[in-house]
């Protein structure tokens, strides 16, 4: 079945409607039953109350928008122990897309997005989606991805669920190769400040509840548990990290090409369970009595912001010759995303600017944007060109989908400096 055939099952379950975000401001209430004793002389009036309804926000991925994140939604809003909820899925984010954070302040989601919320004295909600497969041939405009900032001040929810991570897959280039020094701080700079911001901003936020990634095919088991464990220390005493990949079972039954996506019952299964997890939770330490997040955040937020937004790598400058060339993606196993890179490797000529050591330095080129081929033909074998680069771990582009046959998992990936603002999503 192909991708966006699998995609289109979601253009028939919710009507498109305009998102109701200025109508975010709930109120959870008590409501009080009186009993009285009936006797010769007045008794105290006995006062029971039920425990009051939580707020939920749900963010999510590309995972989210193949029926996890609506799913999610639906089993909250039927548990009578919950009130308004409020669910937003845009594909391609990382924790710090939803951030007011530089590079990210203004960034965007091109290959889908979806809300559903809570509207005030109204049981159904507002619901807006625009992804792939809605129509044929269809494909989503542009979106800004929400500010988590905003969305706290707005919402004031007393839970956050939050489903990411697939996407820092895309950091181990050849599916396999780990390095931990590199990869692992990296790692914490897309994850930590997201997690300051939820434990330091002023809301009413009491636990969060974090979904790590079911298996992936693109990647080994190895590199899957590294990123859990790196999540693990990131989300310590500040998030309950739930661990997906044993929810649901490997192959999956409905597949993308991408082996990572899936859809139907056992994405619903996925969302079930987790479900069952949080609420298990919740009755074992009741939401209503822990204390805010922020109320705690005192001592741990200096340490986390000083490792978290550490200083990113310098800048090279190099004249060198193009010696190996990787094949672009093709179109299948790039989406449901719209952009990826390509790795070439060049031969170093000389170092004119900055530090450099190997005799040969791993140069990414953006291969699509938007969907549409980008032009390499300028790139030829043998050619010498004049490289302004910087580390692309230190640029959005760092979570992109690439294709890299080099084998040099040893060196560092670049990328040129006339390329790092041509990533949408994260412009204005």
């Amino acid at each position: 079945m192909g991708f966006r055939l699998i995609w289109n099952r979601f253009s028939h379950t919710a009507p498109l409607v305009v998102p109701a975000l200025s109508l975010l401001l709930l109120f959870s209430g008590i409501s009080p039953t009186v009993s009285a004793e009936v006797g010769p002389s007045p008794s105290p009036v006995a006062v029971t109350a039920s425990p009051p309804q939580l707020k939920v926000l749900i963010l999510g991925d590309s995972m989210s928008q193949c029926g996890f994140g609506k799913r999610l939604d639906t089993l909250f809003r039927k548990d009578k122990g919950f009130g308004a909820v409020f669910t937003y899925m845009a594909c391609g984010t990382v924790p710090v897309s939803w951030l007011q954070k530089s590079p990210y302040a203004n960034a965007k989601t091109y290959c889908g997005y979806w809300t559903i919320e809570s509207v005030p004295g109204k049981e159904t909600p507002s619901e807006f989606q625009d992804e792939y497969g809605m129509k044929k041939g269809y494909v989503p405009k542009p979106h800004p991805v929400p500010k988590f900032e905003t969305l706290l001040s707005a919402i004031q929810p007393d839970i956050l669920v939050m489903q990411t991570g697939t996407n820092l897959l895309s950091l181990f280039r050849d599916g396999k190769s780990i390095q931990s020094k590199v990869q692992g701080p990296i790692l914490r700079n897309l994850v930590e400040p997201f997690l300051t911001v939820a434990v330091k901003s002023p809301s009413s936020l009491k636990k969060i509840y974090w979904i790590g990634s079911p298996i992936s095919g693109r990647v080994t088991k190895e590199v899957q548990q590294f990123v859990f464990e790196q999540l693990q220390s990131s989300t310590k005493d500040k998030a309950m990290l739930i661990d997906s990949r044993d929810l649901v079972s490997y192959p999956y039954r409905v597949m993308a090409r991408d082996r990572e996506h899936f859809f139907g019952a056992q994405m619903d299964e996925w969302a079930d369970r987790v479900f069952t997890i949080i609420k298990d939770d919740i009755n074992s330490h009741p939401v209503a009595l822990l204390p805010r997040l922020s109320e705690n955040s005192a001592s741990s937020v200096t340490e986390q912001t000083q490792s978290a937004e550490q200083t990113p790598p310098g800048e090279v400058m190099v004249r060198a010759k193009l010696v190996f060339r990787s094949k672009p993606l093709a179109v299948a196993q790039l989406l449901p995303y719209q952009e990826s890179l390509v790795a070439f490797i060049y031969e170093v000529q000389q170092v004119l600017g900055g530090s450099y050591n190997n005799k040969e330095i791993l140069v990414l080129h953006p291969a699509h944007i938007q969907l549409k081929p980008q032009p390499l033909d300028q790139f030829a074998i043998g050619e010498t060109f004049i490289l302004h680069l910087n580390e692309v771990d230190s640029t959005p582009w760092a979570t992109i989908k690439t294709s890299d046959e080099t084998g040099r998992i040893d060196l560092v990936p670049y990328i040129r400096k006339e390329d790092e603002d041509r990533l949408p999503s994260p412009r204005s």
